[in-house]
């Protein structure tokens, strides 16, 4: 059985200068929490692999290629591997969501 507190996990240094932490890594999925603060967001990028967010606290903008979506708890989006995304915390409150990728 694995357990995992995100308060415990480390946070990771990223590019986007958010708060990262890394809840599980295995062969064929990885686990991020990601916390945005008010106005904090994601820069554009891509993954070479199939990712999903889920969103568990706040809301939010998430970009896919040309398209866009206001997003809040409970959501789920799907990011293709290879096409730019990004998200943005558009509330006043803190949003927090995982993001799953698929190995």
């Amino acid at each position: 059985m694995i357990v995992v507190n995100v308060e415990n996990a480390e946070m990771m240094e990223n590019p986007h200068g958010v708060d990262v932490r890394k809840l599980v890594a295995m062969e064929k999925a990885q686990i991020f929490h990601i916390t945005l603060k008010p106005g904090e967001a994601l820069k554009r990028h891509a993954t070479p692999v199939d990712a999903f967010i889920y969103v568990i606290k706040g809301k939010g903008i998430v970009e896919v290629g040309d398209e866009r979506a206001e997003v809040k708890k409970g959501s789920l989006v799907y990011l293709p591997k290879d096409v730019p995304h990004t998200v943005s915390n558009s509330g006043s409150l803190e949003m927090a969501f995982l993001v799953i990728k698929v190995v």
